[in-house]
């Protein structure tokens, strides 16, 4: 059995204040894993950010596992595990720099890439987008059978189910085989993120 939280907070545009800020709320509250990841910010200002809520997140729960995407060079200078997406990931060249004791995963959307990813030597990789999602607006959902697959074909190595999560869906995820699921909307804004984090916590035993 992994190890790794079975709830994943993607703080997405954390380099923005208001969702540093949100983050910080929801580690309070218990979340244990918190995924830093901001498309659109430039390098300089992704790593400043990520150095900064990193070490005050660490402050408020100091076994907390943050982990960043897609940037490999502030994750080695910063010491923190590496998350990229399978599309364009260098699973080999992270395990290079990083080493073999790092945690490194990516994020895959087919059985294909699980399956490839499992070979390179991921540790964990996120599967999506199972349910609809606003942010991937006009796109097909792989959905529960499409994400049993995938958990059949990564065999050890844990999937994490994401987009569209809601806490109604945790059940049907894991019960396909998830280890966890990684949650944007439903906790970042949520609008009383206390009763939202409790919710998922109750339905993963995390608390």
């Amino acid at each position: 059995m992994s190890n790794l939280p079975r709830l994943v907070l993607i703080a997405d545009g954390f380099t923005q204040p208001e969702w540093g800020q949100r983050s910080l709320q929801a580690v309070r509250y218990g979340v244990k894993w918190v995924h830093l990841r901001d498309h659109g910010a430039r390098p300089d200002q992704f790593e400043l950010a990520a150095k900064l809520l990193s070490t005050k997140l660490r402050d408020v729960s100091p076994r907390l596992k943050v982990s960043i995407n897609p940037h490999l060079e502030v994750a080695d200078r910063l010491h923190l595990p590496f998350h990229a997406s399978m599309r364009n990931a260098g699973l080999t060249k992270a395990r290079g720099i990083l080493g073999p004791d790092a945690l490194i995963g990516c994020s895959t959307h087919s059985v294909h890439e699980v399956a490839k990813a499992a070979r390179e030597g991921a540790d964990y990789v996120f599967f999506g987008h199972v349910f609809p999602t606003r942010s991937h607006p006009g796109e097909e959902p792989r959905g529960l059978d499409e994400l049993k697959t995938a958990c059949l074909e990564a065999g050890k190595m844990p999937v994490i189910a994401i987009g569209g999560i809601t806490a109604d869906r945790v059940k049907s995820c894991l019960e396909v085989g998830a280890h966890g699921v990684a949650v944007i909307s439903s906790l970042m804004t949520a609008p009383n993120l206390f009763e939202a984090v409790g919710r998922f916590a109750h339905v993963l035993h995390e608390l």
